[in-house]
Parts: C-alpha cells; sequence; structure tokens
C-alpha cells in the first residue's frame, strides 16, 4: 500500500514536470513566432533596404563561389 502511494505520488510529480516543460516550451515557440512577425512588420514598414539586398547579392555570389557544382540551378532562366 505504500509503495503505491509514494509511485503514485512520484508518476504525479512527473506528470506536472513534463506539463511545466511544455508550457515553457510552447511560451518559447509563441515569442520566438511573435519575434519574427515583429521584425518582419519594422522591416515591410521602413521601406526598400538597398544595402541589405546589396548584402544578399554579395552572399549569393560567394555562395556560387563556394558551391559551384549546384550553382547552375540558381542562375534565373
Amino acid at each position: 500500500m505504500a509503495r503505491r502511494a509514494a509511485a503514485e505520488a512520484h508518476s504525479t510529480d512527473v506528470a506536472a514536470g513534463d506539463l511545466r516543460w511544455l508550457v515553457i516550451a510552447t511560451v518559447v515557440m509563441v515569442a520566438t513566432l511573435a519575434l519574427f512577425f515583429a521584425a518582419l512588420f519594422v522591416y515591410h514598414a521602413t521601406g526598400p533596404h538597398t544595402v541589405g539586398w546589396a548584402i544578399i547579392r554579395r552572399l549569393r555570389r560567394v555562395s556560387k563561389w563556394l558551391l559551384p557544382q549546384w550553382s547552375h540551378r540558381w542562375r534565373a532562366s
């Protein structure tokens, strides 16, 4: 009888811990998504970003140099 009560108390603690971790993971995921969409909103609201696009073009050039055998797939036809 005492072992059963101890096992039930342990499983209750484990279930509470699992629920706590689930809530923490859900809050972190929702906060990350909210931050991403807030940053996307600010990006679109602040207009064209010519410097950002120049950096992206330069990174594409470098990536094509690093991966020459796959670079033909990225060229516009």
